[in-house]
Parts: C-alpha cells; structure tokens; sequence
C-alpha cells in the first residue's frame, strides 16, 4: 500500500487557545497542549492507511490486544492514538495531524482509563481564533447515543438522518460530534457546553467534510 505522503513546512511560533472559567467562551493563550485525532467523518479506509502508515515508523504495540490503548477495538480510536504519537514524534505541526485532511487538532486530552495519549506542548505555528466540539474517539457507543439524544433534543440534527449531508460515515462517533459541535456552538461556545461527562473534546481546526459542514459561531 502506497504511504500517504505528508510535508514538514516550516512554521512560525504560534498563539494558540486557552482554556478559560467554564462559562466563559474559550480565548487565545500561548502555551495550550495540544493532541492529534482522528475526525469523525473519516472512513474506515482512511483510518486503516494512517495506522499502518504510522506503525510503519513508530512502536504501536499499545493499541494492540492486552494494551492498555486497545480497547475501545475501533478504527477510530487506534487510529487517533497512533496519530497522536506520530504528531508528538516529528513535531506538532498541523501538517503532522493532516493525514489527508483525516486529523484533528485537539485541544483538549483525549487521553481516558489507564489509556494515555502522549502530549508535549503547543502547536507550532500561529492559527486564527476558531474552536468545534467532537466525540472523543474512545466513547462507547452508549454514550455516544446518550450524546446524540441529549443534544438533538434541543437542536435540529436533520443534516444527519438519512439524506442529510451528514449521513455519511453513518457511524455514532460522526453523528455524534456533528450534534455535539452544534449543542456546543448554539449555546454559547462555552468549555462546559462541550464537557458532554468528559466525552467531549475541544479541537482547532474545521472537522467538516465534503459537504458536511460543522456549524461556527464567531463572538
């Protein structure tokens, strides 16, 4: 299988977000951690060629079985460990959480259980004020749903039913972070609003996808 290929520009220092009072809309900082995840819309062709693109070059044997990162046994998640290591390993630019548009930055741990994602400091380049809210990739599908019902209960999820432009990955992990984000825009961009009981993370960078587009609301 070809290796995706990937570039390694050169980039300024950046000013990134921080991580205010819970209700407060999140402001820009210097010094915010960041992390490297799949995005919920990616399939699972294009999470596949990224671990195998990764575990090419580093060590992965915690995503496989009696490590500590291997369950939840998900694309998703296996893929969004490895991502993250490989983002931490070569430097945290956004070009090294790319995969082909199937990365996103994240703002918040997505480390959960005995399962830790790697982190080192701040991304490396300086990025205009934007934040959207996804599922962390190591939910359950219970929750996930309890995720879904909780936020469609009060905003209008129709671009994910059937014919919707987010239909498709009909996945809970995408149908998720597409209602989540939505809750999470609508009430104010507020940390708490994207808490979701920790299965909410806070990323950089746009997730939307060919024509599903994840709402944003500027101050």
């Amino acid at each position: 299988m070809a290796k995706p290929s990937f570039t390694l520009p050169i980039f300024s220092l950046f000013v990134l977000f921080s991580l205010l009072y819970s209700g407060s809309p999140l402001k820009m900082a210097n010094g915010q951690k960041t992390w490297c995840i799949a995005n919920p819309l990616s399939s699972d062709s294009e999470l596949a060629a990224n671990i195998e693109y990764v575990c090419s070059q580093l060590d992965c044997r915690l995503i496989e079985p009696d490590g500590p990162c291997f369950e939840p046994d998900t694309q998703m998640h296996h893929a969004s460990y490895v991502m993250n290591l490989y983002y931490q390993t070569y430097g945290r630019h956004r070009a090294n959480c790319d995969f082909r548009r199937s990365g996103v930055v994240s703002l918040t741990d997505p480390s959960y259980g005995n399962c830790t994602f790697q982190s080192g400091g701040a991304l490396a380049e300086q990025e205009p004020s934007g934040n959207w809210c996804v599922a962390k990739p190591g939910t359950s599908d219970d929750l996930l749903q309890q995720n879904i019902n909780f936020a469609c209960n009060q905003v209008d999820c129709g671009p994910t039913h059937s014919g919707g432009a987010c239909f498709y990955p009909t996945t809970l992990v995408n149908h998720a972070s597409y209602a989540m984000n939505l809750y999470y825009q609508t009430t104010g961009r507020k940390k708490s609003s994207c808490d979701f009981r920790e299965t909410g993370l806070l990323v950089s960078n746009d997730p939307s996808y060919g024509n599903c587009a994840y709402q944003y609301s500027h101050d």
